[in-house]
């Protein structure tokens, strides 16, 4: 027969078990803190905030983050003061909001250990933990968050000023084409003000008629086109302002218009036609008045040349008579002079005059330079030895065949020989020439009386010898004009080289084709 267990062996034996149970229990529960503490330190670890536990304001745990946010280690950082962490200018700040377990965000100026700062977002909550009332607290460098947002903040103020300083009106429209901004240019372009444009669709700016002729093209816009279009827009008080629309979508939320007041150039352009007309009538008055000078000119010459031309021929049969009598013919030579010399001036007038009015036509043809210059210089030779000249060429006994306008050529020859025998007494007059680079350039030099330097600049221009005494002599100041513009027709250019008492070369080059 089996023992039976008294009642204090049952009472000790429950002892047994329930001290065995609360062992159990205890080791569980350790565990349980043990496992929670060690994710705790695991994930603070992993952060990339600085995180802190702090006991009455004194540093108790920190993670890497933290640490190497502020520069020391950890063993530096425990047992620190929280707010010895912190700019002189925030330590305030923190102590308070630590002293009344402030649970939301706020910003303050971090103190690393070299002395550096930076923009600090703290965020701290206070917990009972193991019986102790601990804070813990985590810590963001946001200073280049500051800085992108200051940067922003920037833009946003210059796009500000750039909007509203811009001499177009800019309207910017949501998606549903209603305006949500405009700038002070297109107020004062169309009289309204701000809270009679804002949330309303643009169409209302325009005359609906207009609009149903020449819609609002956003199929357009939407598909990434700028459409670039001139309207009439109605300002406030009714007024038709004609502008030009720039419009685009820059931005997938609205569309941008930039709108130029064409009023003043639409008034310049009225101003410009105005003026077109009015210069198309006087250049056709001109070319009229040019047209009856030339007429005039060329009937006035046919009708003077005649009397002319017999005046001189009677003279000089008078001339012969008297001669063969044995009489003194001084007047009649002063007569036929005088004639010869009228004669000459009208020849002038009628060429400067055909020049200037388009009617002279070059002929081309080829030939022979050298054979040209030796005719003018035996032609010249009776003037230049009245004159105790001597008349010099040197050129190669090889023809010089060139393609240009030979009469042209021949009376600027003649004109500038001419000169030069003209303004020479017991000196030499010297032609020349020679080829470069496919250009002709003759030379005419003479050791007479030379040009003063204040005419050299002027010596091409008509009647500067009537305006000027110092240049006087028979002639109307006309063939050095007449020659310049020969060759400026011809394509080519003439200069002068001159000193007073001295003498004078005149040199001009053609563009022509030799052959050699």
């Amino acid at each position: 027969m089996s023992h039976q267990p008294s009642y204090r062996d049952l009472e000790n034996r429950i002892k047994e078990l329930e001290n065995i149970l609360l062992n159990n229990a205890s080791k569980e529960y350790n565990q349980a803190i043990k496992d929670s503490e060690e994710r705790f330190k695991a994930l603070s670890e992993a952060a990339s905030e600085g995180i802190f536990i702090t006991e009455k304001a004194i540093c108790i745990e920190a993670n890497k983050s933290g640490c190497k946010m502020f520069g020391y280690s950890h063993d530096e950082i425990i047992g620190m003061v929280a707010t010895n962490v912190f700019d002189e200018s925030s330590q305030e700040l923190v102590k308070h909001n630590i002293r009344r377990e402030f649970d939301d965000k706020y910003e303050a100026i971090g103190l690393r250990k070299d002395g550096s700062t930076f923009v600090a977002e703290i965020y701290g909550q206070n917990y009972i933990y193991q019986g102790r009332n601990v804070r813990i607290t985590s810590i963001r460098d946001i200073t280049e968050y500051k800085k992108a947002q200051q940067a922003l903040i920037n833009s946003e103020e210059k796009y500000r000023e750039v909007v509203e300083n811009a001499g177009d009106g800019i309207l910017l429209g949501n998606l549903k084409g209603e305006v949500i901004e405009v700038n002070q240019a297109f107020l004062n372009m169309t009289g309204y003000q701000s809270e009679d444009i804002l949330n309303k669709h643009i169409k209302h700016l325009f005359d609906p008629a207009k609009m149903k002729e020449k819609p609002l093209r956003f199929d357009l816009l939407n598909e990434g086109q700028s459409v670039i279009i001139e309207r009439d827009i109605i300002g406030k008080g009714g007024q038709v302002i004609p502008i030009e629309m720039n419009s685009k979508r820059p931005h997938a939320n609205y569309y941008l218009t930039i709108v130029r007041d064409l009023r003043e150039r639409r008034n310049v352009e009225n101003i410009l036609k105005q003026k077109n007309k009015e210069l198309l009538e006087a250049k056709e008055k001109a070319e009229e008045s040019d047209r009856l000078k030339s007429a005039f000119l060329a009937n006035m010459s046919h009708e003077i040349r005649t009397p002319m031309n017999g005046i001189i021929g009677f003279a000089e049969l008078i001339k012969s008579d008297i001669s063969k009598e044995g009489k003194d013919n001084t007047y009649l030579d002063i007569i036929i002079n005088s004639g010869h010399q009228l004669l000459n001036i009208i020849n002038d007038v009628l060429e400067i005059s055909r020049i200037e009015t388009g009617q002279v036509k070059l002929n081309y043809k080829q030939f022979d330079v050298n054979y040209l210059i030796r005719e003018l210089m035996t032609f010249f030779s009776h003037t230049a030895s009245l004159q105790h000249n001597q008349l010099l060429f040197e050129a190669s006994e090889e023809e010089l065949i060139i393609n240009c306008d030979e009469a042209k050529l021949r009376q600027i020859l003649t004109n500038l020989i001419n000169n030069a025998v003209k303004f020479t007494q017991n000196g030499t007059i010297e032609v020349s020439y020679k080829v470069i680079d496919s250009m002709l350039q003759i030379s005419v030099k003479d050791s007479g009386i030379g040009i003063p330097e204040e005419y050299l600049s002027r010596i091409f221009d008509r009647f500067l010898q009537a305006e000027n005494r110092n240049l006087m002599h028979n002639g109307t100041g006309l063939g050095l004009s007449i020659c310049k513009k020969y060759i400026e027709l011809m394509k080519g250019d003439i200069w002068v080289d001159s000193v007073v008492g001295t003498g004078s070369t005149f040199t001009f080059s053609l563009p022509v084709n030799t052959m050699l």
